[in-house]
């Protein structure tokens, strides 16, 4: 390893010196008059306390920060003085607000750490003996939450991989994904503990699923992640999540669903008004999302073809006869539907209809149908 810096502070004359000057007491004070913004903040609602959306004032507010804020790039806080000849340069990639920012970001990032819970109190898991499943139930039970293990695993990596590469002018931004990234670490515990806690243990790791997961990582800019990530990938694991509260095998499942159903939420929300953002702040961007979705899209689509929709049918039919196969077949793809109606919905919330007409979702909803009956298109 080399050197951080050009100067060994414990052998610098001036250095020590200066620091027996200050045990003695001859302190400089100079940073007393640092001329920093003065403004008085109130939490509006005693019982939510202070917020980000309270602090939002003047040059610590972020109303009014620019697209490209003229500030240091290094660690200095938004509204803090500083000297930009003497300021760390952490060399940030994403420094345009409509990079990373979304309508709603502050009250986003204030609703996450409010609904924290813990993966290891927050679930029953003394109860789960009590319920009575069938064994391939339960095998079917813990493919799902293999499958939600591997996802959560790269919706936790995502976020960590471009926080770093904000501007810290953008905080509000970065403690968000920051908070995702707990979230999905989180989602990722509870589903595989659950797993295990049934006895069977994690079951087949999904090809379809791994490469889909590995573009999302390698998005050449996060606004593409994003869209990937929230407005795609886990806007269906959030249908999915309805859908596996309504077929899960014990009432402990559903608990586990409905916790991990909030957080998801707020992040397809956040990835919703981000890409309004980017629309109607940086329009130019329209194009290059659609062709990252193009393929977002395309990954998408071999999902449809795996062991993990065997395994939610013989959950949703509740067992392997023929009858219940049925039955689980019918259900399932109606769910498939969903996904697809319910990305549709997304892209029309933010402002990106004109996605429907070239999505690759709506050749697939005129070829496919698991029912016998043809879906209807969308309107």
């Amino acid at each position: 390893m080399s050197y951080y810096g050009t100067t060994d502070y414990v052998t610098d004359d001036d250095f020590i010196l200066r620091m027996k000057d200050i045990r003695k007491g001859n302190l400089d004070l100079g940073w007393l008059d640092s001329g920093a913004e003065q403004v008085k903040v109130n939490a509006a609602s005693p019982r939510r306390g202070l917020t980000y959306l309270d602090l939002n004032q003047g040059s610590y507010g972020y109303d009014d920060l620019p697209e490209i804020p003229r500030g240091p790039r290094g660690c200095a806080p938004r509204g803090a003085v500083f000297d930009i000849k003497t300021q760390v340069d952490l060399g940030p990639e994403l420094n345009a607000k409509s990079d990373v920012w979304a309508y709603k970001v502050a009250s986003f990032y204030e609703e996450a750490i409010s609904r924290q819970w813990d993966a290891t109190t927050d679930i029953p898991w003394q109860d789960l003996p009590k319920y009575e499943r069938s064994e391939e139930v339960e095998i079917a039970f813990a493919q799902l939450c293999t499958f939600f293990t591997e996802v959560e695993m790269i919706a936790t990596d995502l976020p960590a991989k471009w926080c770093w590469r904000m501007n810290n002018q953008f905080h509000e931004v970065k403690g968000f994904i920051a908070s995702q990234a707990i979230d999905e670490a989180r989602h990722a515990e509870v589903f595989r503990k659950r797993a295990l806690a049934g006895g069977v243990g994690l079951m087949r790791a999904l090809p379809q699923v791994e490469h889909s997961l590995k573009a999302i990582l390698e998005s050449d800019t996060y606004s593409e992640a994003s869209a990937f990530m929230h407005l795609l990938a886990e806007g269906n694991i959030l249908t999915m999540f309805r859908f596996s509260e309504f077929i899960s095998p014990t009432p402990l499942d559903k608990r586990m669903f409905q916790l991990v159903m909030q957080d998801e939420a707020r992040h397809v929300s956040y990835g919703l008004q981000h890409l309004r953002w980017v629309l109607d702040h940086s329009p130019e961007r329209r194009e290059q999302l659609h062709v990252a979705l193009d393929e977002a899209e395309n990954f998408s689509l071999a999902q449809f073809d795996s062991a993990l929709f065997e395994a939610m049918i013989v959950l949703a039919g509740k067992g392997t006869s023929p009858a219940q196969i049925q039955k689980g077949i019918e259900i399932v793809g109606t769910l498939q539907i969903r996904q697809i109606e319910e990305y549709f919905q997304r892209l029309r919330r933010a402002g990106f209809e004109d996605r429907i007409e070239r999505s690759k979702f709506r050749e697939l909803l005129a070829a496919v149908s698991l029912s016998g009956k043809d879906p209807q298109l969308p309107s």
